[in-house]
């Protein structure tokens, strides 16, 4: 027989299970504290990496605004020195052909001196509007108005067109021209005058950094595809920390009015935009300063088909037409 009585507890039990209670209790709160504790750490790191982020958005944003502002601050330099230079370069020819058609009018000359005043002039005349049109050319791709008369080209021809243009330059200075053309290397779709001066410019300042007795080598050869020309000299090199920077407009390695070779420093820039405008790429080389440097020129080589769109695009242009501005 079972014995269903309730007992009565002691005190020892009574003070356990109050112990028991308390305990309970005390877990109970433990858990939620650290329940809440763990929410704060998350919200505490939360907090820690948004303004980890915040300061390094900040930090970007400050690098980026003071390379933007020392961009600027370079570009309004480079503009500043490139307008002084083209006031110099502009004024030099000009005072020089005045000097010499006063010394004319006053008939201080003889027919020697008359003959070299002549050969002076015209030489200042023709520096003249090789700077005005190299300006032009600059407004024209600036204004993205330059544009091209593209057909079928043969660059060997085109080569020794320039280098006919640049020999008495050369041979002043005593300066080697040599060209290696390799065989069958195909035509490019191009503008022949526009190609002709961007194989000009590289070759004209491959003889003014040539010093006397130096030597200049063209080379046209076909690699990959593509028609490529090199440009080679022993000449005055480029400095590293300025080689990156050749092709750019309003730079020049020496920017002040009393550097050794003249020029608006325009050529290289040109040359670019026109090459980019064929669809190729030109890039310089250089070991460094003494060393001379190679401009490396490429083009893709016109296919069949192309060929064929060109001839076709040539003999319409030829058709009688109209005149109308471009």
């Amino acid at each position: 027989m079972n014995d269903t009585v309730p007992r009565e507890l002691s005190a020892e039990q009574q003070e356990a299970l109050r112990t028991l209670a308390r305990l309970t209790v005390t877990q109970l709160e433990l858990r939620r504290a650290s329940v809440a504790l763990a929410r704060a750490n998350e919200e505490l790191d939360r907090e820690v990496a948004e303004r980890v982020r915040a300061e390094r958005e900040r930090a970007e944003l400050l690098e980026r605004e003071q390379a933007a502002r020392a961009a600027a601050e370079a570009a309004n330099r480079a503009k500043d020195e490139f307008l002084a230079t083209v006031s110099h370069e502009l004024r030099t020819p000009l005072t020089s052909m005045m000097g010499w058609v006063e010394l004319l009018q006053l008939g201080m000359l003889d027919d020697k001196g008359r003959a070299h005043a002549l050969e002076v002039i015209a030489n200042s005349a023709q520096a003249q509007a090789q700077l005005i049109a190299d300006l032009l050319d600059i407004s024209r791709i600036v204004s993205g108005r330059l544009r091209l008369d593209v057909r079928a080209v043969e660059l060997a021809s085109i080569i020794e067109v320039a280098l006919d243009v640049v020999r008495p330059a050369a041979e002043a200075k005593a300066i080697q021209l040599h060209a290696e053309f390799g065989a069958e290397t195909g035509e490019v779709s191009g503008d022949p005058t526009r190609l002709q001066q961007v194989i000009w410019n590289l070759l004209s300042n491959a003889v003014k950094f040539t010093p006397d007795g130096g030597r200049v080598t063209v080379q046209l050869a076909r690699v990959n595809g593509q028609i490529e020309i090199n440009v080679t000299d022993n000449g005055a090199g480029i400095a590293p920390d300025f080689l990156p920077h050749v092709f750019e407009r309003f730079r020049q390695g020496d920017s002040t009015t009393t550097r050794q070779h003249s020029g608006l420093g325009l050529g290289l820039a040109i040359a670019r935009h026109l090459v980019e405008l064929h669809g190729g790429t030109v890039t310089a080389e250089s070991a460094g300063l003494g060393h001379g440097a190679t401009f490396r020129l490429r083009l893709p080589v016109l296919c069949a088909r192309a060929k064929a769109a060109d001839a076709a695009h040539i003999k319409q242009t030829n058709a009688p037409a109209s005149f109308a501005d471009a």
